[in-house]
């Protein structure tokens, strides 16, 4: 999901409570939004800031996009339902990319920490940040046709529709084919209104929101030799693409990712000319986060303690520091005696808040972890899904709390 309104309201002819509006423009027509910075100001900040252009963001060859609104012509690209063919929720705040034949939906760049303990709830009408897991929020949101209270403790609110209900039914009423509108459902433009003082004095740079940037890297000649200077400054991460052709650009960690030290520093590559070829074209963009990086950069050598929300179960981790992973562990099922377990063939992958842990057990049933990291907590939650390796088509659903001290 979720990793999850018709009035014309360019300009409102009624009055309004002071705050900020995202007036949309949909191919199905227009509703408007309240968004409650002060409730959900990191979320809020980040909604203008890529609805305006205000903030840089990201596209599939690592550009760095400046005054381009980010939403102008996306899609809402998923409508759910339930089991009577009632719309739920609408799901939009993608960009489209097309690559080998396969599209996919791109965010700006960058996640972001949740904040699903601010009040709001997922009442009627209400605006909230799709996710793919803990502490994964980007650009990506849906909007609820109906009460959905039991995706409270899951993705953040940060807004409710004011105006136009019944364009958000009448999207959430869409034929649809697993879940894709049979028809496009475009999103023209989003216009952002600030009414009165506060507002207008909310600053979205001074939220946490982190920012996407040109630059951090100085190419030049040594002899035959090209150099690459990069700067990694604290609490950010380089992304590097290189190109032979301008055209398909490949993506390369060279040691780069996330820097969390607390001085800047450069790091510097050299490559023989002869083995560039005839033409070699190199790009870096940088994110920065204000609020600190917070997930950890390995699995090695951590115990992992994973509480399950259902069945009633503990299962418990330690990974080796050996280079080829695996380790050991015990599950307890209930009040029952706890059972050894051995693992293997464990994949770290990280995001700045969160991380991913795959392993697969001597059970045969292979688990993916999504571990959110809040700062300064030493529990905190994941999902995930696990599986027997042999059936993979069937896999269940994982919810619940961990530590990893």
């Amino acid at each position: 999901m979720i990793g999850l309104l018709g009035l014309g309201v360019t300009t409102a002819s009624w009055a309004e409570d002071d705050g900020i509006y995202a007036d949309f423009a949909t191919s199905l027509g227009e509703f408007t939004v309240q968004l409650d910075f002060e409730r959900a100001p990191r979320t809020v900040a980040s909604f203008v800031g890529l609805a305006t252009g205000a903030s840089g963001w990201l596209d599939a060859q690592c550009n760095v996009w400046t005054n381009k609104p980010f939403y102008d012509g996306s899609l809402f690209h998923r409508v759910v339902k339930d089991g009577f063919g009632n719309g739920i929720a609408i799901q939009g705040g993608g960009r489209i990319s097309v690559s080998g034949g396969v599209t996919n939906l791109l965010g700006p760049g960058y996640t972001m920490l949740e904040n699903f303990t601010n009040g709001l709830a997922h009442s009627n009408g209400v605006i909230s940040v799709a996710n793919s897991g803990p502490n994964t929020d980007g650009s990506q949101f849906f909007i609820t046709a109906t009460n959905v209270p039991f995706w409270d403790g899951g993705y953040t609110v940060f807004g409710h529709v004011t105006a136009g209900m019944d364009v958000v039914e009448a999207i959430a009423a869409v034929p649809v084919l697993d879940e894709r509108p049979v028809d496009d459902v475009t999103v023209h433009s989003i216009n952002i209104r600030r009414v009165n003082t506060v507002a207008k004095a909310f600053d979205i740079s001074a939220q946490g929101v982190p920012i996407i940037e040109t630059g951090g890297m100085r190419a030049y000649m040594s002899g035959t030799n090209l150099v690459l200077d990069y700067e990694r400054v604290p609490q950010s991460k380089t992304l590097f693409r290189i190109s032979e052709d301008l055209q398909a650009w490949e993506s390369s960690d060279w040691g780069l990712g996330y820097y969390t030290s607390g001085a800047t520093s450069i790091l510097t590559r050299t490559f023989a000319h002869a083995e560039l070829g005839a033409a070699t074209f190199f790009h870096a963009a940088r994110i920065r986060y204000p609020v600190p990086v917070t997930s950890p950069e390995t699995q090695r050598g951590h115990t992992f303690t994973f509480w399950w929300d259902s069945p009633d179960l503990v299962y418990q981790v330690s990974l080796t520091n050996q280079p080829l992973g695996g380790g050991s562990g015990w599950v307890q099922d209930g009040t029952n005696a706890p059972y050894p377990r051995v693992v293997y063939a464990d994949i770290w992958q990280r995001e700045a808040y969160m991380a991913r842990l795959s392993f697969i057990d001597d059970l045969g049933r292979q688990y993916t972890y999504h571990l959110g990291f809040n700062p300064g907590e030493a529990t905190n939650r994941f999902t995930g899904t696990w599986w027997v390796v042999t059936n993979s088509a069937q896999r269940y659903s994982l919810s619940g709390l961990f530590t990893m001290p």
